[in-house]
């Protein structure tokens, strides 16, 4: 039997919030378009920039303190920091089937938000660039209501800008237990963890649902509230 919870009725209208990064966006993928660029203009080894990449995550300073020591680059740390912010924005693509999958929803009367973390002209950017202002009702980006993933506020802010209020009629998808779904359980919502293959850690935040993949949201959702 459904979760009484996730019928829908006029005051609470199923309601699904999507972390960004990670989530709907798969870094590394960025990541790695960026690397081939930087190693193909610079002349550094791709496969430096990666293994230097998954031991300074996500401390990009370090990073680029690492390249330019390593390879005595003229711009200093903070313009590769820059170039790299800007060209990572640039390069950002939402997947395919990810776009299904969010128009699906929306199409069988879901509304959708997303909430992430991060300065606003650097998400606003991003956001922007994958489409999903065309794709979602609502975007909380923590730099702009001063309020930070897991605390439970900025998951308030979403639900306000949708019009409804928390409870288990509003569900959470996101990869990270700490930030995603730990908040969102203390703000009253459903959770959804995106695992990416990972095991879920004992102890730590537990999940609703555990999906391996943000594509499977949709089958999920629709079965929840069948």
């Amino acid at each position: 039997m459904p979760n009484e919870g996730w019928k829908r009725n006029s005051a609470n209208a199923p309601v699904v919030l999507f972390d960004f990064d990670g989530t709907l966006i798969q870094r590394q993928e960025v990541f790695a378009k960026w690397a081939a660029e930087f190693a193909e203009k610079h002349g550094v080894p791709l496969a430096w920039l990666l293994e230097a990449d998954a031991r300074c995550a996500p401390g990009r300073m370090e990073f680029f303190e690492r390249v330019k020591s390593r390879f005595g680059m003229q711009p200093t740390v903070a313009e590769l920091n820059a170039q790299y912010r800007q060209r990572m924005s640039e390069l950002i693509t939402l997947d395919r089937q990810v776009h299904a999958m969010l128009a699906d929803l929306r199409e069988s009367g879901w509304r959708l938000g997303v909430v992430t973390n991060g300065t606003a002209d650097r998400q606003t950017a991003k956001l922007v660039k994958a489409g999903l202002y065309d794709l979602v009702d609502a975007v909380v980006v923590a730099g702009v209501v001063g309020v930070w993933k897991p605390d439970a506020r900025i998951f308030r802010h979403a639900t306000a800008r949708l019009g409804v209020q928390p409870g288990p009629h509003v569900v959470m998808v996101g990869d990270s237990l700490e930030q995603d779904v730990a908040g969102a359980r203390i703000a009253g919502l459903s959770t959804v963890w995106v695992s990416h293959d990972r095991l879920l850690p004992r102890p730590g935040p537990r999940p609703r649902h555990t999906i391996r993949t943000v594509t499977e949201a949709g089958e999920l959702l629709r079965d929840i509230v069948s």
